[in-house]
């Protein structure tokens, strides 16, 4: 299974694309000179400058094609198009009669939109202007006014470099178009998986695997209900209190955002959260989980106020070894499993309003001024748990607004 990715795979795979075409490149160029050897062989002597080039140039291909593997793409760039436009130079100078030759200075000017990156401006440039120069070079060169066509075929020559020029900005625009719209296309990935799928705490750069589990030393749990929903929901009926619902979650997954918390889901009106998993130990997370369970308190007394409902919340916060991790690959999603997790769930049916209920390990790792009151716990599912601790909840400022509830 491939990983899920949060960043794109731009570098390494454009970096082997680039590769692959420039070694396509280098064959190309070698099957042309291999194509011009009956020429060479029935025009020019063994012995000729002409026969020099040929050679001396094949040689520095091949040995190009050997070393290219051991050279940076940078390095492999400039020495292909300085061979090729070499090459080309020499040949129009040795061979003055040929006419037409300069026209393969304008394969370098499309070639140039396929193998520089956004990041290789100034090489790109000078590479073009390069081949766009000599071109225009060769074709005043070759010029001849005393030829009936020869103003046209200079004319001629002058477009077709514009045109080449052209073709070359065309595919370089529709490359770029294409690769932002790639970009974006991920970026919407990557922000639908955040939302299913929390990083992976050993590697941030991927999202969790489907069918991993990881077994946990420490970590903080939060158990929320949302008490008088059955009366909400008579009050308001079906599609009102879902739709109220709606607005009242997204404006705590807002809220949550400040905090260094993961939502792992929510069943109605309950809702649930985990301490940002780690290999390490970190006892800050009870701390962190105790404001924002006081933040959660906050968010909604204020919704209940300003919309004149009866509603208070129930959190239950527990701390401890858990596993979490996601089982399965059919509609995988991620989940928590443990006597932590189950134990949390336990607090919040204990809770008090305007209380948070807290396990004695959470206690430990909480500052000493919060005001706390301890309490048997009964409870046959945890008989290693025999008190809590009732936790009053300290004033928070969530400074978030609410849309108002949908009228009937």
């Amino acid at each position: 299974m491939l990983p899920l990715s949060t960043t794109l795979p731009a570098s390494q795979r454009t970096a082997e694309q680039v590769r692959l075409t420039l070694n396509l490149t280098l064959l190309l160029f070698a099957i042309a000179l291999l194509l011009q050897l009956p020429a060479l062989y029935y025009f020019a002597r063994p012995g000729s400058w002409q026969s020099a080039n040929w050679l001396s140039h094949f040689l520095a291909l091949i040995a190009l094609g050997v070393a290219q593997r051991l050279m940076s793409l940078n390095s492999l760039k400039v020495a292909l198009f300085s061979l090729y436009y070499s090459y080309l130079t020499w040949v129009l100078l040795l061979w003055p009669g040929l006419s037409n030759t300069h026209y393969y200075y304008l394969l370098a000017v499309v070639i140039t939109g396929f193998v520089f990156t956004r990041s290789e401006q100034l090489a790109q440039t000078t590479v073009l202007t390069g081949a766009l120069f000599l071109f225009a070079l060769f074709s005043v060169v070759h010029y001849q006014p005393q030829l009936e066509f020869g103003l046209l075929r200079l004319t001629n020559d002058l477009t077709l470099g514009a045109l080449s020029l052209g073709i070359y900005r065309v595919l370089r625009h529709q490359t770029l178009s294409r690769w932002h719209g790639l970009r974006g296309a991920h970026q919407v990935s990557v922000s639908t998986l955040s939302q299913l799928l929390p990083k992976d705490p050993e590697q941030p750069t991927r999202f969790w695997q489907p069918g991993k589990t990881r077994r946990y030393q420490f970590a903080c749990v939060l158990f929320a209900d949302l008490s008088g929903y059955t009366a909400l929901n008579r009050q308001y009926g079906d599609r009102l209190t879902l739709s109220a619902l709606k607005n009242l979650y997204s404006n705590i997954d807002k809220m949550s955002e400040q905090f260094p918390i993961e939502k792992i889901k929510t069943n109605g009106d309950q809702y649930m959260a985990v301490s940002r998993l780690s290999s390490e130990l970190n006892y800050q997370c009870c701390e962190d989980m105790y404001r924002f369970a006081c933040a959660l308190h906050a968010i909604i007394n204020r919704y209940s106020s300003s919309h004149k409902l009866n509603c208070t919340v129930r959190i239950g916060i527990a701390s401890g070894p858990l596993t979490a991790g996601i089982i399965g690959n059919h509609r995988p999603y991620f989940d928590i499993w443990g006597e932590t997790v189950n134990l949390a769930a336990c607090l919040e049916q204990q809770a008090d309003s305007d209380y948070v209920s807290a396990c004695p390990i959470t206690m430990t790792h909480l500052p000493d001024h919060l005001v706390a009151t301890q309490k048997p716990l009964a409870s046959a599912k945890h008989p290693d748990t025999r008190f809590y601790y009732q936790l009053k909840v300290t004033e928070q400022s969530p400074g978030l607004g609410f849309n108002h509830l949908p009228t009937r």
